[in-house]
């Protein structure tokens, strides 16, 4: 029975003591806030990260945030190249010949193409830092952006990015003495960040 105790176990007694700090999020659109989703069928590219925890995970949530929006209109790349001639990769810049290739060999209206990027993971999950003002802090740090290109005229119709940031500043309780903080992860701050980036998408598309 000894053996099967958590290691975490001696640790839970910190847990009343930590105070938690998210990243802040900041969302930038260079064209195409307002889209149509009403309409056509939809390609969800492979997508692309420098983050080896979750990578993969990135694709997943993509996937099923999109579908949210697209329904059976959302279709995986994987699932083309079944019985289509599509390129073993497809990158996130495109020439306008490329997407137009592309959308004769798929016979889809639209490609959604989503990139992650782990910026900064120097603030590590638990901060013990000093609360002086003018003291330096680390950060987590991680981005997204996507891209959504027409495919029947090659033409980029969206492009957009959401930047998510968590500080480690410590925290200051009462007492006056600082607390240890439990920070969001850049790679988590990657994956909530799509999340948060397709749900603008949402609340922003077109209505007929």
């Amino acid at each position: 029975m000894r053996n099967s105790i958590p290691k975490i176990f001696p640790y839970l007694f910190l847990l009343p003591l930590l105070s938690c700090s998210t990243a802040k999020y900041t969302y930038f659109f260079d064209t195409g806030k307002h889209l149509d989703f009403d309409s056509g069928k939809w390609i969800l590219n492979r997508t692309e990260s420098n983050s080896e925890i979750f990578d993969t995970e990135l694709y997943t949530t993509s996937k099923n945030h999109f579908r949210k929006i697209l329904g059976d209109s959302l279709l995986e790349i994987n699932q083309l190249r079944t019985d289509k001639l599509i390129p073993a990769k497809i990158g996130f810049g495109l020439t306008k010949e490329k997407l137009l290739d592309l959308g004769k060999s798929s016979n889809c209206d639209y490609l959604i193409n989503v990139k992650g990027k782990i910026i900064n993971d120097g603030a590590g999950g638990i901060s013990f830092a000093s609360n002086y003002p003018n003291s330096p802090y680390a950060a987590n740090e991680a981005s997204v952006s996507i891209r959504i290109y027409d495919l029947n005229n090659g033409m980029l119709i969206s492009s957009s990015q959401v930047h998510g940031k968590t500080a480690d500043q410590g925290s200051i309780f009462e007492d006056g003495k600082n607390r240890p903080t439990l920070l969001q992860s850049s790679h988590t701050s990657m994956l909530a960040g799509a999340k948060k980036l397709i749900a603008k998408y949402r609340k922003n598309r077109l209505k007929q």
